[in-house]
């Protein structure tokens, strides 16, 4: 609250567990500004975009879109997202992923909404056109490289499909996995699984800064974050 300069957050599981979507809207923890552009036009996802500098964009992504985490049970998103959850993973532990094919499909991931993911594709096609870089950032990981496959978003193969369909996307910066994680990517993007700074120990600090220039990024980490240069 005395930081002079804007706050963005992007919710994931840890808020949910202890907060309603309902609720965390009313906080400070929901940084979606109102308006038409600033996401998807139904219902109550958190996904937005801002631009703050010239020719530079982020997208901030829900990645519990699909999820039954923080909604009643009784909501059609909670019940859309359960079927689907039971559909990939039959365990009677939904948190478990022993056996499944597709390991990510646990209780404690979510997804990507198919009016999220056209909303994605349309904010990356208005920055294509005018020369803009995007930097993307949600809570769950979209890329088996920069992370373990029980923590990646459910369709985590859609949300890669819409950023290589376009060239303005030069990092996705993910949470979740505590280890954290990188690649680059065959289309050139740069995936950055932050470390969790939940596990930093008592009375020490972590943080990480990241610098922004033409043609690179660099982060510099302090505590469990990694130092890490990417160029574009």
């Amino acid at each position: 609250g005395r930081l002079p300069v804007p706050v963005h957050h992007t919710w994931g599981n840890h808020e949910l567990y202890n907060f309603s979507r309902a609720r965390l809207v009313h906080t400070g923890l929901n940084s979606r500004p109102a308006g038409a552009m600033a996401g998807p036009p139904a219902g109550d996802c958190q996904a937005y975009h801002f631009s703050p500098a010239a020719r530079f964009r982020v997208v901030v992504l829900d990645a519990y879109d699909l999820s039954i985490l923080g909604r009643e049970p009784d909501s059609p998103r909670y019940q859309e997202s359960l079927r689907l959850l039971r559909e990939k993973n039959p365990n009677d532990d939904l948190n478990s992923p022993a056996g499944l094919k597709e390991p990510q499909f646990v209780e404690f991931n979510g997804g990507f909404s198919q009016a999220q993911l056209d909303w994605f594709n349309e904010v990356l096609k208005f920055s294509d056109e005018n020369q803009e870089k995007v930097v993307v950032m949600g809570h769950l990981p979209i890329h088996p490289d920069a992370s373990d496959r029980v923590s990646l978003a459910w369709n985590y193969e859609d949300a890669l499909s819409v950023i290589h369909s376009h060239q303005c996307v030069v990092c996705f910066l993910a949470g979740h996995l505590h280890d954290g994680g990188y690649c680059l990517d065959c289309h050139g993007v740069h995936h950055l699984t932050l470390e969790g700074v939940i596990e930093t120990p008592p009375e020490s600090n972590a943080f990480g800064t990241i610098y922004v220039f033409k043609d690179k990024m660099i982060l510099k980490g302090r505590g469990r974050i990694s130092d890490r240069v990417m160029h574009f």
